[in-house]
This record gives C-alpha cells, structure tokens and sequence, in this order.
C-alpha cells in the first residue's frame, strides 16, 4: 500500500468513527505509526468504544465506511481477539488490508497501565482523534514510566 492509500483509507475511516458518538479515540498503531511500513503492511487502526461489544456483535456499520471514496472495495473480513480488544481485518480490493481494533476506554486506563496496551503505545501510536484526551494521558503516562524504567536501570 501506497501512502496516498494509506492516508485515503485513515481518512475515511476517521469520518466515519468522527460520525459515531460512542467512538471516543482513534489511534494509528504499528508499522504505519512508526513511519516503517513496507509494501505488503496493513493499516493498524485503533478505535476506543463506550461500546465496543456491539462492533464484534453485528457487522451493520461496516457497511458504513466508504472505502470507494478511497478508491478500495471490501472483499472479505474475519474477526481475531486480542486480550481485551477485538480486530476485524478487512481485506480490501485493490489488494490491502485494514485492521480496525475496537477496545473499550478503559483500554487506555494509566493506573495501571496494561502490559498489551503499554506494548502497543511504544512500539507506535499515533493519535488521529481523541475526545476526551485519553489517548494523550496514555501516551504521556507511557512516556513517563519508560523514562523512569531508563533512571531506574542507571
């Protein structure tokens, strides 16, 4: 995937989730977060949720986004749990892969901090929206803790 893709595909699935009161954050995790993507990466998008359970119950809103306006078209999905989190992979035409992880809010509670979610925020988190600023406290706690894990090593 292209970065014009890419930031297409952000983009709608940002309008999208912007539309949804109960969506209160969204992050970009991974390869694309860490600038070192490669061809074959997929997009890593992570959604905070009042509701995260009804995404993984009925698969309505997927039809919601519109990746045409993006230039894709969904060809498949299948579901994966992860902890606390639920993905939806959807394979899309042309070839390439969204990941849209929806969580609670509590998945970015700082006391304490969840060992998955910590790994996840320092091996790439970029903030596309954020509500209630949850995601910055999470980001700024993280940052904190490995500054003092860095003091406490010395």
């Amino acid at each position: 995937m292209r970065i014009a893709e890419a930031d297409a595909l952000m983009r709608v699935v940002a309008g999208w989730a912007k539309r949804r009161e109960d969506i209160r954050a969204m992050a970009l995790v991974g390869s694309w977060a860490r600038g070192h993507p490669s061809r074959a990466s997929d997009l890593d998008l992570l959604l905070l949720s009042e509701r995260p359970v009804e995404y993984r119950r009925r698969r309505r809103w997927l039809r919601e986004i519109d990746f045409r306006a993006a230039g894709f078209r969904p060809r498949s999905s299948e579901g994966a749990t992860y902890g606390t989190a639920w993905s939806l992979h959807v394979h899309l035409r042309p070839v390439a892969e969204v990941e849209l992880t929806f969580a609670g809010c509590a998945w970015a509670n700082t006391t304490p901090i969840d060992d998955g979610t910590r790994s996840v925020v320092t091996e790439g988190l970029r903030v596309m929206f954020d509500r209630d600023g949850m995601l910055a406290k999470l980001v700024e706690a993280v940052a904190l803790n490995v500054a003092r894990s860095g003091r406490d090593a010395n």
